[in-house]
Protein backbone atom coordinates (compact mmCIF):
# COMPACT_ATOMS: atom_id res chain seq x y z
CA UNK A 1 0.00 0.00 0.00
CA UNK A 2 3.05 2.60 1.06
CA UNK A 3 4.76 1.90 -2.36
CA UNK A 4 1.54 2.10 -4.35
CA UNK A 5 0.97 6.08 -2.38
CA UNK A 6 4.22 6.62 -3.22
CA UNK A 7 4.56 5.72 -7.07
CA UNK A 8 1.03 7.61 -7.15
CA UNK A 9 3.01 10.80 -6.00
CA UNK A 10 5.58 10.29 -8.29
CA UNK A 11 3.96 10.10 -11.05
CA UNK A 12 1.89 12.93 -10.26
CA UNK A 13 5.47 15.07 -10.00
CA UNK A 14 6.49 14.29 -13.19
CA UNK A 15 2.99 15.18 -14.55
CA UNK A 16 3.32 18.08 -12.79
CA UNK A 17 6.71 18.50 -14.02
CA UNK A 18 5.50 17.58 -17.77
CA UNK A 19 2.86 20.26 -17.69
CA UNK A 20 4.79 23.27 -16.80
CA UNK A 21 4.62 26.07 -18.89
CA UNK A 22 7.64 26.66 -21.04
CA UNK A 23 9.43 29.87 -20.70
CA UNK A 24 12.22 32.62 -19.88
CA UNK A 25 12.91 32.71 -15.81
CA UNK A 26 16.31 34.58 -15.53
CA UNK A 27 16.87 37.22 -18.24
CA UNK A 28 17.57 39.05 -20.56
CA UNK A 29 20.42 41.22 -19.12
CA UNK A 30 23.28 42.78 -20.96
CA UNK A 31 27.00 41.99 -20.61
CA UNK A 32 30.12 42.79 -22.36
CA UNK A 33 29.15 45.42 -23.31
CA UNK A 34 32.07 47.31 -25.98
CA UNK A 35 31.70 49.62 -28.61
CA UNK A 36 30.78 47.06 -31.32
CA UNK A 37 29.22 44.10 -29.19
CA UNK A 38 27.09 42.98 -26.81
CA UNK A 39 26.56 40.05 -24.84
CA UNK A 40 22.85 38.64 -23.92
CA UNK A 41 22.45 36.34 -21.01
CA UNK A 42 19.15 34.12 -20.39
CA UNK A 43 17.85 31.15 -18.93
CA UNK A 44 14.80 28.52 -19.54
CA UNK A 45 13.16 26.52 -17.13
CA UNK A 46 13.57 23.50 -19.73
CA UNK A 47 16.18 22.42 -21.87
CA UNK A 48 15.88 24.46 -25.69
CA UNK A 49 17.37 25.50 -28.26
CA UNK A 50 17.04 29.19 -28.16
CA UNK A 51 18.96 32.51 -30.28
CA UNK A 52 18.31 36.46 -30.49
CA UNK A 53 17.58 38.77 -33.19
CA UNK A 54 18.99 41.94 -33.48
CA UNK A 55 17.63 45.01 -35.44
CA UNK A 56 18.43 48.93 -35.42
CA UNK A 57 21.20 50.75 -37.93
CA UNK A 58 22.11 49.42 -41.17
CA UNK A 59 19.82 46.07 -39.84
CA UNK A 60 16.19 46.69 -41.72
CA UNK A 61 15.13 43.29 -40.89
CA UNK A 62 16.24 40.97 -37.80
CA UNK A 63 19.47 39.36 -37.88
CA UNK A 64 19.76 36.19 -36.19
CA UNK A 65 22.74 35.41 -33.71
CA UNK A 66 22.96 32.69 -31.98
CA UNK A 67 25.69 30.28 -29.82
CA UNK A 68 28.02 27.82 -32.04
CA UNK A 69 30.77 26.05 -31.33
CA UNK A 70 32.82 23.35 -33.68
CA UNK A 71 30.02 23.39 -36.48
CA UNK A 72 27.14 23.10 -33.85
CA UNK A 73 24.56 25.61 -32.86
CA UNK A 74 24.73 25.49 -28.59
CA UNK A 75 21.28 23.43 -27.61
CA UNK A 76 19.62 21.32 -25.26
CA UNK A 77 20.49 24.03 -22.69
CA UNK A 78 18.79 25.65 -20.26
CA UNK A 79 21.43 28.72 -19.60
CA UNK A 80 22.22 31.20 -22.53
CA UNK A 81 25.42 33.53 -22.98
CA UNK A 82 24.82 34.58 -26.86
CA UNK A 83 27.36 36.90 -27.95
CA UNK A 84 25.88 39.91 -30.57
CA UNK A 85 28.64 41.69 -32.90
CA UNK A 86 29.31 43.74 -35.47
CA UNK A 87 27.61 46.76 -34.11
CA UNK A 88 28.61 50.07 -34.45
CA UNK A 89 29.67 52.41 -31.29
CA UNK A 90 26.98 54.90 -29.79
CA UNK A 91 24.21 53.32 -31.60
CA UNK A 92 20.56 52.28 -30.68
CA UNK A 93 19.96 48.99 -31.21
CA UNK A 94 16.85 46.59 -30.08
CA UNK A 95 16.53 42.88 -29.35
CA UNK A 96 14.27 40.33 -28.30
CA UNK A 97 14.90 36.31 -27.07
CA UNK A 98 13.77 33.56 -29.39
CA UNK A 99 13.68 29.91 -27.64
CA UNK A 100 12.16 26.40 -28.65
CA UNK A 101 11.50 23.70 -26.19
CA UNK A 102 13.16 20.66 -27.17
CA UNK A 103 10.86 18.11 -26.17
CA UNK A 104 12.72 14.92 -27.51
CA UNK A 105 16.71 14.50 -28.28
CA UNK A 106 17.58 11.23 -29.73
CA UNK A 107 20.68 10.16 -31.95
CA UNK A 108 18.55 10.29 -35.05
CA UNK A 109 15.28 11.81 -33.78
CA UNK A 110 14.91 15.49 -32.39
CA UNK A 111 11.52 17.00 -31.77
CA UNK A 112 10.38 20.36 -30.74
CA UNK A 113 7.85 21.37 -28.38
CA UNK A 114 6.78 25.18 -27.64
CA UNK A 115 8.20 28.22 -28.88
CA UNK A 116 8.40 31.47 -27.59
CA UNK A 117 9.31 35.50 -27.47
CA UNK A 118 9.85 38.35 -25.45
CA UNK A 119 8.97 41.71 -26.31
CA UNK A 120 11.89 43.55 -28.43
CA UNK A 121 14.00 45.73 -26.12
CA UNK A 122 16.42 48.47 -26.40
CA UNK A 123 20.09 49.12 -25.73
CA UNK A 124 23.15 51.50 -27.19
CA UNK A 125 26.96 50.52 -27.33
CA UNK A 126 29.27 52.16 -25.82
CA UNK A 127 31.14 55.46 -27.83
CA UNK A 128 34.82 55.49 -27.64
CA UNK A 129 34.79 59.01 -27.82
CA UNK A 130 32.33 59.98 -25.05
CA UNK A 131 33.20 63.04 -23.13
CA UNK A 132 31.97 61.17 -19.95
CA UNK A 133 31.35 58.37 -18.05
CA UNK A 134 28.66 57.68 -15.11
CA UNK A 135 28.07 54.71 -12.87
CA UNK A 136 26.32 53.73 -9.97
CA UNK A 137 28.28 51.28 -7.44
CA UNK A 138 26.87 49.13 -4.54
CA UNK A 139 28.70 46.17 -2.76
CA UNK A 140 27.89 43.50 0.20
CA UNK A 141 24.17 42.78 -0.53
CA UNK A 142 24.68 39.49 0.87
CA UNK A 143 21.32 38.27 -0.32
CA UNK A 144 19.47 40.98 -0.23
CA UNK A 145 17.01 41.84 -3.27
CA UNK A 146 15.00 44.01 -1.62
CA UNK A 147 18.27 46.39 -0.25
CA UNK A 148 19.48 46.28 -3.88
CA UNK A 149 16.84 47.66 -5.02
CA UNK A 150 16.22 50.09 -2.66
CA UNK A 151 19.63 51.64 -3.53
CA UNK A 152 19.01 51.12 -7.00
CA UNK A 153 16.03 53.52 -6.98
CA UNK A 154 17.85 56.14 -5.14
CA UNK A 155 20.51 56.80 -8.45
CA UNK A 156 18.79 57.65 -11.91
CA UNK A 157 19.92 54.41 -13.99
CA UNK A 158 18.29 56.27 -17.06
CA UNK A 159 21.06 58.37 -17.00
CA UNK A 160 24.05 55.55 -16.04
CA UNK A 161 26.55 54.31 -18.71
CA UNK A 162 27.07 51.51 -16.04
CA UNK A 163 26.25 49.66 -12.74
CA UNK A 164 28.88 47.96 -11.02
CA UNK A 165 28.30 45.42 -8.38
CA UNK A 166 31.57 45.22 -5.85
CA UNK A 167 31.50 41.80 -4.22
CA UNK A 168 29.88 39.74 -1.92
CA UNK A 169 26.19 40.50 -3.32
CA UNK A 170 25.87 36.84 -2.73
CA UNK A 171 26.87 35.12 0.83
CA UNK A 172 27.78 31.73 -0.60
CA UNK A 173 27.39 29.99 -3.94
CA UNK A 174 25.62 26.55 -3.01
CA UNK A 175 22.25 27.35 -5.00
CA UNK A 176 22.31 28.14 -8.76
CA UNK A 177 19.48 30.62 -7.52
CA UNK A 178 21.59 32.20 -5.28
CA UNK A 179 22.89 34.99 -7.62
CA UNK A 180 19.89 35.51 -9.54
CA UNK A 181 17.64 35.83 -6.27
CA UNK A 182 20.48 38.18 -4.80
CA UNK A 183 21.09 40.72 -7.49
CA UNK A 184 20.86 39.54 -10.99
CA UNK A 185 16.40 38.94 -11.18
CA UNK A 186 16.35 42.60 -9.73
CA UNK A 187 18.81 44.22 -11.85
CA UNK A 188 16.85 42.26 -14.65
CA UNK A 189 13.51 44.48 -13.34
CA UNK A 190 15.45 47.86 -13.25
CA UNK A 191 17.71 47.99 -15.57
CA UNK A 192 19.70 45.12 -17.33
CA UNK A 193 17.48 44.54 -20.13
CA UNK A 194 18.44 47.50 -21.36
CA UNK A 195 21.82 48.56 -19.81
CA UNK A 196 24.73 46.61 -18.86
CA UNK A 197 26.32 45.85 -14.99
CA UNK A 198 29.43 44.00 -14.46
CA UNK A 199 30.12 42.23 -11.45
CA UNK A 200 33.53 42.22 -9.66
CA UNK A 201 33.97 39.25 -7.29
CA UNK A 202 33.87 39.50 -3.35
CA UNK A 203 35.40 37.05 -1.31
CA UNK A 204 31.96 35.20 -0.79
CA UNK A 205 31.65 34.68 -4.04
CA UNK A 206 34.47 31.74 -3.66
CA UNK A 207 32.67 30.10 -1.76
CA UNK A 208 30.32 27.26 -2.05
CA UNK A 209 30.34 24.37 -4.34
CA UNK A 210 29.40 25.96 -7.45
CA UNK A 211 31.73 28.98 -7.21
CA UNK A 212 33.71 27.20 -10.18
CA UNK A 213 30.53 28.19 -12.03
CA UNK A 214 29.75 31.88 -11.62
CA UNK A 215 31.92 32.80 -15.04
CA UNK A 216 28.73 30.75 -16.55
CA UNK A 217 26.78 33.45 -15.35
CA UNK A 218 27.95 37.24 -15.59
CA UNK A 219 30.43 38.43 -18.05
CA UNK A 220 34.17 37.75 -18.04
CA UNK A 221 35.92 39.23 -20.98
CA UNK A 222 38.98 37.65 -21.62
CA UNK A 223 37.49 34.41 -19.39
CA UNK A 224 39.01 36.04 -16.09
CA UNK A 225 37.34 37.87 -13.40
CA UNK A 226 39.86 40.83 -13.46
CA UNK A 227 39.90 43.31 -15.95
CA UNK A 228 40.18 46.30 -17.36
CA UNK A 229 37.64 48.46 -19.00
CA UNK A 230 37.88 51.93 -21.34
CA UNK A 231 35.19 54.71 -20.93
CA UNK A 232 36.13 57.36 -23.53
CA UNK A 233 38.95 59.15 -21.24
CA UNK A 234 38.11 57.11 -18.29
CA UNK A 235 39.70 53.66 -17.51
CA UNK A 236 38.28 51.23 -14.84
CA UNK A 237 40.54 48.41 -13.27
CA UNK A 238 39.28 45.56 -11.62
CA UNK A 239 41.27 43.46 -9.47
CA UNK A 240 39.71 40.29 -8.29
CA UNK A 241 41.10 40.05 -4.46
CA UNK A 242 40.85 36.85 -3.40
CA UNK A 243 39.49 35.24 -0.24
CA UNK A 244 40.16 36.99 2.94
CA UNK A 245 42.24 34.76 5.00
CA UNK A 246 45.38 32.55 3.86
CA UNK A 247 45.13 29.81 1.62
CA UNK A 248 46.54 27.12 4.64
CA UNK A 249 43.47 27.99 6.39
CA UNK A 250 41.68 24.46 6.65
CA UNK A 251 38.38 25.61 6.03
CA UNK A 252 39.86 26.13 2.34
CA UNK A 253 40.63 22.23 2.23
CA UNK A 254 44.16 23.20 0.13
CA UNK A 255 42.04 23.95 -2.75
CA UNK A 256 42.90 28.05 -3.02
CA UNK A 257 46.12 29.33 -4.22
CA UNK A 258 45.15 33.11 -4.44
CA UNK A 259 48.84 34.70 -2.96
CA UNK A 260 50.16 33.48 -6.80
CA UNK A 261 46.81 34.73 -8.12
CA UNK A 262 47.18 37.85 -6.86
CA UNK A 263 50.79 37.98 -7.95
CA UNK A 264 49.34 37.01 -11.43
CA UNK A 265 47.08 40.36 -11.43
CA UNK A 266 50.45 42.48 -10.75
CA UNK A 267 52.21 41.32 -13.54
CA UNK A 268 49.16 41.48 -16.05
CA UNK A 269 48.75 45.35 -14.39
CA UNK A 270 52.54 46.63 -14.93
CA UNK A 271 51.93 44.91 -18.77
CA UNK A 272 48.75 47.18 -18.99
CA UNK A 273 50.00 50.16 -18.22
CA UNK A 274 52.96 50.18 -20.46
CA UNK A 275 50.07 50.74 -23.22
CA UNK A 276 49.66 53.74 -24.24
CA UNK A 277 45.65 53.64 -24.12
CA UNK A 278 46.52 53.28 -20.76
CA UNK A 279 48.91 55.82 -20.22
CA UNK A 280 46.54 58.43 -22.51
CA UNK A 281 43.29 58.09 -20.01
CA UNK A 282 42.28 60.94 -17.84
CA UNK A 283 41.03 59.25 -14.85
CA UNK A 284 42.43 55.85 -13.79
CA UNK A 285 40.06 54.28 -11.03
CA UNK A 286 40.90 50.79 -9.20
CA UNK A 287 37.64 48.52 -8.63
CA UNK A 288 38.55 46.12 -5.69
CA UNK A 289 36.44 44.07 -3.25
CA UNK A 290 38.83 43.97 -0.42
CA UNK A 291 40.45 47.30 1.27
CA UNK A 292 44.17 47.42 0.66
CA UNK A 293 44.73 47.58 4.80
CA UNK A 294 47.35 50.37 5.93
CA UNK A 295 47.43 50.42 9.91
CA UNK A 296 48.60 54.01 10.21
CA UNK A 297 45.67 55.46 7.87
CA UNK A 298 43.11 53.16 9.53
CA UNK A 299 43.72 51.53 13.02
CA UNK A 300 40.50 50.81 14.23
CA UNK A 301 39.83 48.16 10.70
CA UNK A 302 40.70 44.42 11.67
CA UNK A 303 43.71 43.35 10.21
CA UNK A 304 43.27 40.40 7.36
CA UNK A 305 45.48 39.01 5.72
CA UNK A 306 44.44 39.62 2.28
CA UNK A 307 44.28 43.40 3.15
CA UNK A 308 48.08 43.64 4.19
CA UNK A 309 49.06 41.65 1.11
CA UNK A 310 46.92 43.75 -1.33
CA UNK A 311 48.48 46.55 0.09
CA UNK A 312 52.22 45.58 -0.01
CA UNK A 313 51.80 44.25 -3.79
CA UNK A 314 49.34 46.61 -5.63
CA UNK A 315 49.54 50.15 -3.55
CA UNK A 316 53.48 50.98 -4.46
CA UNK A 317 52.57 49.45 -8.34
CA UNK A 318 49.24 51.97 -8.49
CA UNK A 319 51.28 54.60 -7.37
CA UNK A 320 54.09 54.11 -10.22
CA UNK A 321 51.35 53.89 -12.81
CA UNK A 322 49.46 56.93 -11.80
CA UNK A 323 45.71 55.87 -10.15
CA UNK A 324 43.60 57.87 -9.07
CA UNK A 325 41.44 56.53 -6.96
CA UNK A 326 40.73 53.10 -5.43
CA UNK A 327 36.95 52.04 -4.26
CA UNK A 328 36.38 49.17 -2.00
CA UNK A 329 33.94 47.79 -0.33
CA UNK A 330 34.07 44.64 2.39
CA UNK A 331 34.22 46.24 5.38
CA UNK A 332 30.96 47.31 5.71
CA UNK A 333 31.77 50.77 6.70
CA UNK A 334 32.33 53.98 4.77
CA UNK A 335 35.67 55.86 5.23
CA UNK A 336 38.27 57.85 3.27
CA UNK A 337 42.06 57.23 3.59
CA UNK A 338 43.46 60.74 1.69
CA UNK A 339 46.44 61.02 -0.36
CA UNK A 340 49.53 60.64 1.31
CA UNK A 341 48.19 59.36 4.39
CA UNK A 342 49.93 56.46 4.34
CA UNK A 343 52.08 56.87 1.38
CA UNK A 344 49.77 56.57 -1.30
CA UNK A 345 49.73 59.13 -3.95
CA UNK A 346 45.65 59.16 -4.63
CA UNK A 347 42.78 59.21 -2.32
CA UNK A 348 41.20 55.34 -1.22
CA UNK A 349 37.22 55.41 -0.10
CA UNK A 350 35.60 51.69 1.22
CA UNK A 351 31.99 51.86 0.59
CA UNK A 352 29.76 50.34 3.89
CA UNK A 353 27.13 47.65 2.83
CA UNK A 354 24.21 49.99 3.18
CA UNK A 355 25.03 52.92 0.45
CA UNK A 356 25.49 53.37 -3.75
CA UNK A 357 27.58 55.36 -4.97
CA UNK A 358 27.46 57.42 -7.99
CA UNK A 359 30.40 58.58 -10.20
CA UNK A 360 30.66 60.89 -12.76
CA UNK A 361 33.86 60.63 -14.73
CA UNK A 362 35.43 63.78 -17.00
CA UNK A 363 37.56 65.95 -17.92
CA UNK A 364 37.70 67.90 -14.95
CA UNK A 365 37.97 64.41 -13.00
CA UNK A 366 35.70 62.23 -10.86
CA UNK A 367 32.82 63.27 -8.50
CA UNK A 368 31.26 61.16 -5.94
CA UNK A 369 28.04 61.00 -4.05
CA UNK A 370 27.75 58.51 -1.47
CA UNK A 371 23.95 58.07 -0.10
CA UNK A 372 22.68 55.49 2.46
CA UNK A 373 19.86 53.72 2.79
CA UNK A 374 18.20 56.86 5.11
CA UNK A 375 19.22 59.06 2.42
CA UNK A 376 21.87 60.17 4.26
CA UNK A 377 24.94 61.62 1.94
CA UNK A 378 28.40 60.01 3.52
CA UNK A 379 30.30 62.16 0.45
CA UNK A 380 30.08 64.39 -2.26
CA UNK A 381 33.08 65.54 -3.56
CA UNK A 382 34.93 66.16 -6.82
CA UNK A 383 38.46 64.22 -6.94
Amino acid sequence: MKKAIINIMLLICTMAATAQEFKFNHGPYLQNMGNDEVTVYFTTNKEAFSWVEVTGDRWTKPQRFATMFAGQYDAYTKENRVRITGLRPGVKYRYRLISKEITKYQPYSIQYGDSIATTWEEFQTLNPNQKSFTFALTNDGHDNPGKVKELLGKVPLNNMDMIFYLGDMISHYDKEEAPYYAYIDPSVELFAKNKPFISIRGNHEMRGKLTRQYMNIIGCPNDRFYNIAYFGNTAIIMIDTGEDKPDTQPVYAGMNSYDNYRMEQVEWLKKEAATKRFKAAKNKIVLMHIYPKVTEANPDIPEEYAAKELAKHFLPLFNEIGIDLTISGHTHRYFLTEKGECGNNFPMIANDNKSIMLVKCDKKGVNIKITNQKDEVLLDRQF
